[in-house]
C-alpha cells in the first residue's frame, strides 16, 4: 500500500476482542459461495515452499475487491480465521468501528489475531492487511502479504520458536491504517516493551525487486539479519538504507507506521523498483506495464495480469518471502 496516512488519530466507537465464532455448523460455507471454493485447499499435494501461499493468493483474489467495511472484506476475514483455526491456532477477532478518512464515513472492520507461543514471552508481530482498494482485485495489494503470513503461520504452528509470534491480519488499512492503529492503541506499555519488532508484509508479488526496509541503528537488527541470511543463501533480497517511505506530509505508507509511531522497531517487506521513475519506490515495474509502472491501486492488480505479464514472478516472490520469514521466526535471536 502506497497511500498517505492522515494524522494518527481515529474515531473508535467499538472495539472487542473475542474468539472467532462465525457459525459454520459442521464446516465452512458451502462450495460455490464465492467464485471458487476458497476453503478447498489440497495441502497434502504441496511440496514446495510458496505453493500453499499461492493457493491463499488465489482464494483471496477470487473474493474480489475487499473494500474496508464491505461484505468481501468480511469474507476475507472469515477465510483467514478459518485457515488459522485449521492450522491449530485459536484466532481472535478484534472488531472495531472507525472513521474512514478518505470516504468520510464510519466503517465496521476487524483484525484477525493468532498467537504461537515461543520460548520467550517477548513477541515478534507479523502483520499484513487483507482489505484492498476498489480498483483491480487486490492481488498484490495485499492478498500477497496475507498469503505469505498464512503459509508461514502454518509452517511454524508446531515449531520451536525462540520468541512468541503474533500473526495479525489487519482490516481497513486502505481507509487510513485503521486496523493497525486500533491494535497499537489498545496495547499497554508492557506489551509495547515486549515487542521486539513488527514485520510488515505488503505488496510482495508484482514489483521487479524484493526489498526489506527499516529504520537504521539498533532498529535495523531484524532487517540486517534477513539481508545477511538471504545473501548467504543466494536470495536476491535488497534494501534501501536510510529509506524515506514518507509522503510529502511526513506520514508512512503501510501498517508499519502505526507501530513506528510508538517507537516499536519494524521491518517492511515489499517488491517494487527504486531504480525507476522518480526513484522513490512508487514505480513498481517498467512504465510500459500497469499504469505507468504502478500495479497497486489500478485495474492491473489482478493475478491474471501479473501472471501473464510477469510469468513465474508471483511464485518466485512467494517462495522467497515465505522462506526468509520462516527462517527469521525460527532462527532469529537478539544478542544479550
Amino acid at each position: 500500500m502506497r497511500r498517505s496516512l492522515l494524522p494518527f488519530l481515529f474515531l473508535l466507537t467499538a472495539c472487542t476482542c473475542m474468539p472467532f465464532s462465525i457459525d459454520w455448523g459442521s464446516g465452512p460455507p458451502a462450495a460455490g459461495s464465492t467464485p471458487v471454493d476458497i476453503y478447498a485447499l489440497d495441502v497434502a499435494s504441496l511440496d514446495e515452499v510458496g505453493q500453499l501461499a499461492r493457493q491463499h493468493l488465489e482464494a483471496l483474489t477470487a473474493i474480489g475487491p475487499r473494500l474496508a467495511g464491505s461484505q468481501e472484506e468480511s469474507r476475507a476475514a472469515e477465510y483467514i480465521a478459518y485457515v488459522l483455526s485449521s492450522a491449530g491456532y485459536s484466532p481472535e477477532v478484534q472488531w472495531f468501528t472507525a472513521l474512514d478518512y478518505y470516504e468520510e464515513e464510519m466503517v465496521d472492520s476487524a483484525n484477525v489475531v493468532a498467537v504461537r507461543d515461543g520460548e520467550s514471552t517477548q513477541e515478534i508481530i507479523v502483520g499484513a492487511h487483507y482489505d484492498s482498494s476498489d480498483e483491480g482485485l487486490g492481488t498484490d495489494d495485499n492478498a500477497s502479504g496475507v498469503a505469505v503470513l498464512l503459509e508461514v503461520a502454518e509452517q511454524v504452528a508446531q515449531a520451536n520458536l525462540p520468541y512468541t509470534v503474533r500473526f495479525i491480519a489487519f482490516g481497513a488499512e486502505e481507509a487510513g491504517f485503521l486496523g493497525s492503529a486500533v491494535y497499537v492503541e489498545q496495547m499497554d506499555e508492557s506489551e509495547r516493551a515486549h515487542t521486539l519488532v513488527m514485520i510488515n508484509l505488503d505488496s510482495l508479488v508484482a514489483g521487479d525487486i524484493p526489498y526489506v526496509y527499516s529504520d537504521e541503528g539498533e532498529d535495523a537488527a531484524a532487517r540486517d539479519w534477513m539481508l545477511a541470511w538471504a545473501e548467504d543463501n543466494g536470495l536476491g533480497l535488497q534494501t534501501i538504507r536510510n529509506v524515506d517511505l514518507a509522503d510529502e506530509d511526513g506520514y508512512g505508507t503501510s501498517d508499519y507506521d502505526s507501530f513506528r509511531s510508538v517507537s516499536i522497531p519494524w521491518a517492511y517487506l515489499e517488491s517494487t523498483n527504486w531504480n525507476l521513475g522518480d526513484q522513490d519506490g512508487y514505480t513498481q515495474v517498467d512504465p510500459r506495464y500497469g499504469d505507468e509502472g504502478a500495479i497497486i491501486h489500478t485495474q492491473y492488480d489482478t493475478l491474471a495480469y501479473i501472471d501473464s505479464t510477469f510469468p513465474a514472478r508471483a511464485d518466485e516472490r512467494l517462495n522467497l518471502f515465505v522462506t526468509v520469514l520462516n527462517e527469521f521466526l525460527t532462527q532469529y535471536s537478539v544478542t544479550p
